[in-house]
């Protein structure tokens, strides 16, 4: 057993404090750096004031067509392009944004945003969901130290140029998996809501029913088939018809042509793809991963180890099992950190989550997919724990003794 002296608390509090003094520099530069690109007409709009063109202009045209009860015309993207250029936004690389790939339970949200201007919009999407997110972080952990964190992570910056679903998503999955054990019903419906996004559902089953959490099941399946239901009852059912129907152009356009750009895919199908890979291999080698990961979240949800070490593990398995994945997912690779990070971490695994951080900080790249990288690091960390972590059963014998 150490003694610690009162030099090394001193020198131990100083490297906190200054910690703290970075991440909260960090923060400050996001601020100053959107207020700047804003004030030079880069983003947002333009120095005419025209608006600027970015991912969030599905979600918007969308809730126009959604708005003048033409709700199944989202997903034409012929007349979903008409509809953001008549209202003034074009982009260089239309076929990077004019088309809308989300089922209809996410259309309920689009009415409301259509109802603003694009650029008050934009912002207010990202504004409304960030407190979503941090709200999930400290429902985890708690603390204004690691809501600082949260709100420095690099994906954060990434999220709000596109004004993409990186915060929504982040806040369904945190919330849902923390409150497993304590809300079931409420982690459930969170679940079911976050169906809205379902290549993010690949694994959240095998965990819950693994662990034997019936209860979280039945909630979701419930709340999934409720908003199913109110999306009927809002657009009728052409509205899911024409999304089945879009389907195949989707997966076409994203995983099978490349349209939008291979090297944005931060999965490891994208990043075989990218590589010149074809469809086959790259299909084959991203199955096996899930497989993979599949069995990893199913034993360790079985076993009796800490359920952040199994929250952590779902969580990154969740984003690494989806094919499709941007760097703006990667928002949601907060959440695994933050369940490891309610029992510190070590020096070796602070440098390993500080390679995470710049991994997805630096964004895409013409050379790696960084998101990818990040992800796998992380999963290190979980692999790593699960390795040499004692299962709770056995710790419980020991403090009895």
């Amino acid at each position: 057993m150490s003694i610690e002296t009162a030099g090394e608390r001193a020198g131990g509090s100083r490297r906190q404090r200054l910690l703290h003094l970075c991440v909260f520099g960090i923060v400050v530069a996001y601020a100053s750096l959107f207020a700047a690109t804003f004030s030079m007409g880069i983003w947002l709009v333009d120095k005419e004031g025209a608006p600027i063109a970015a991912d969030f202009v599905a979600f918007w045209a969308a809730g126009k067509l959604a708005l003048s009860g033409h709700a199944s015309d989202a997903y034409d993207w012929v007349i979903h392009k008409q509809v953001a250029i008549s209202n003034g936004i074009e982009a260089k690389d239309a076929a990077s944004y004019f088309s809308f790939q989300y089922p209809p339970t996410f259309l309920l949200l689009t009415p409301l945003m259509a109802l603003l201007s694009y650029p008050i919009a934009m912002f207010l999407w990202s504004a409304v969901g960030l407190p979503f997110y941090l709200g999930a972080i400290r429902l985890i952990v708690g603390g204004w130290q690691a809501t600082l964190a949260a709100l420095a992570w690099p994906a954060v910056f990434w999220n709000i140029v596109v004004g993409q679903t990186g915060f929504l998503t982040a806040a369904l999955l945190g919330a849902g998996i923390a409150l497993i054990d304590r809300r079931p019903a409420l982690a459930g419906m969170l679940f079911g809501l976050l169906t809205y996004k379902p290549q993010f559902g690949l694994l959240i089953p095998v965990a819950l029913i693994a662990g034997g959490r019936w209860r979280v099941v039945v909630w979701a399946a419930l709340s999934c088939l409720a908003l199913a239901a109110a999306s009927v009852g809002a657009f009728g059912p052409g509205a899911w018809t024409a999304f089945f129907d879009s389907i195949s152009r989707i997966n076409e356009a994203i995983l099978t042509s490349g349209s939008t750009d291979f090297r944005k895919l931060q999965s490891l199908y994208g990043y075989l793809r990218a590589q010149g890979f074809d469809a086959a291999t790259a299909w084959t080698v991203h199955a096996a991963l899930i497989a993979v990961l599949a069995i990893g979240v199913a034993w360790i949800w079985r076993s009796d180890r800490s359920f952040d070490l199994k929250a952590a593990a779902l969580a990154v398995a969740t984003i690494l099992a989806s094919p499709y994945a941007f760097i703006y997912d990667f928002v949601t690779l907060a959440i695994p950190l933050a369940f490891l990070g309610r029992t510190g971490f070590s020096n070796r695994e602070a440098a390993v989550v500080f390679a995470a951080v710049l991994c997805v900080g630096w964004g895409p790249s013409d050379h790696l997919a960084t998101g990818l990288v990040a992800g796998l690091l992380v999963l290190g960390l979980v692999v790593m724990r699960a390795a040499t972590a004692q299962p709770d059963g056995f710790r419980q014998q020991l403090h009895a003794a």
